[in-house]
């Protein structure tokens, strides 16, 4: 009787290269639909725009994204991810002494808003009712509370902040001095300089958060 021959499992094929020309693909995508969304607005843009921006197929980006949403999902997933942007944060999260950690989070927070101030007037038409910008409004408050949680953890877990206020209070009240909100009111509406809003919110920030000996 013939003996059976058990068939090895195939191994998934995995390629370096292939990986990142993938990557490559992903952000030239991301890269081009940023500049779609915002020189048409989110709601007249095509993914057949993106796909002639990006150089790549429709198919290939409903293969990687999924959606016209999910592709804005990703543009806003990659505010903030510039190299000198992801360095200045570094020094801010190696911070240790609070009042100087705070000042570096608004100077991360106002280099951000300036950055990016073509997605922050694309993200008001949430305002208008449109459920995928709103939801991708939603994204951005969430990462920024995200961030600001990283930054006030550790004087948290140090006692730096007062002892009345809960971390997750702690981080909603940064996250409102910091939101794009905030900045729009007292930038945009008000003009108060770049440089005079960040002051504000490291000092509101330290005021509001720190224990009176900090």
């Amino acid at each position: 009787m013939a003996k059976q021959v058990r068939e090895r499992p195939r191994r998934a094929y995995s390629s370096p290269i292939r990986q990142a020309q993938a990557g490559e693909t992903r952000r030239a995508v991301v890269s081009a639909a940023r500049k779609v969304f915002i020189g048409s607005g989110y709601a007249a843009a095509t993914v057949e725009a993106v796909a002639v921006a990006a150089g790549v197929s429709v198919p290939t980006i409903y293969a990687v994204f999924g959606s016209k949403p999910a592709l804005l999902s990703a543009v806003v997933a990659d505010t903030g991810s510039d190299s000198d942007i992801r360095a200045l944060t570094d020094r801010v999260l190696g911070e240790v002494e609070p009042r100087a950690r705070l000042a570096g989070a608004a100077r991360v927070v106002r280099t951000i808003m300036q950055r990016e101030s073509n997605i922050l007037e694309l993200l008001e038409e949430a305002g208008t009712g449109n459920p995928e910008l709103a939801a991708a409004s939603r994204q951005a408050h969430e990462q920024q509370r995200q961030a600001l949680g990283r930054v006030l953890r550790p004087l948290h877990e140090q006692k730096a902040l007062r002892r009345d206020l809960h971390l997750a209070e702690a981080v909603a009240t940064f996250s409102a001095l910091a939101s794009p909100e905030c900045y729009r009111l007292l930038v945009w509406e008000l003009g108060w300089s770049g440089a005079r809003w960040e002051r504000w919110l490291g000092e509101s920030a330290a005021r509001l958060l720190l224990s009176e000996n900090r």
